[in-house]
């Protein structure tokens, strides 16, 4: 009677291994499934260049330009492009600081030639700023 157990565990031992074996084989056979692209990524790091692209500063930061203008556009122009991508190191408070500089500028030169006075000009300049 004991045979019997003992055989019988070892059939199911015997059977038990080959199918567990034959399921690990198979699962290791299974290809791996394809990656996922991340397409998005790619797409913000080619925008990030493209924001950051020092040929858009050609025209406003040449010395022609500067010469007839000043050069705020440039300084404006140039922090806004810092501000963009991953490792940016300039915020947006210093470039809204090189704007009211080159807004400040623009009012008092706009209101030196006021018909109205100076003053009144500052005025009508805080009222609608």
């Amino acid at each position: 009677m004991i045979t019997n157990y003992v055989i019988t565990a070892l059939v199911a031992l015997i059977v038990g291994g080959a199918t567990g074996a034959l399921v690990v084989f198979k699962i290791s056979k299974e290809d791996d499934p394809a990656p996922i692209v991340d397409t998005t990524s790619t797409k913000q790091q080619e925008i990030i260049h493209q924001l950051t692209d020092i040929d858009l500063l050609k025209e406003p930061c040449s010395i022609e330009f500067i010469e007839a203008n000043d050069d705020t556009l440039c300084r404006s122009m140039f922090c806004l492009m810092m501000t963009r991508g991953i490792d940016s190191q300039t915020s947006g408070a210093q470039c809204e600081e090189i704007s009211n500089i080159a807004n400040t500028k623009t009012i008092r030169d706009d209101c030196q030639d006021d018909p109205n006075g100076v003053e009144a000009c500052y005025r009508l300049y805080l009222q609608r700023k």
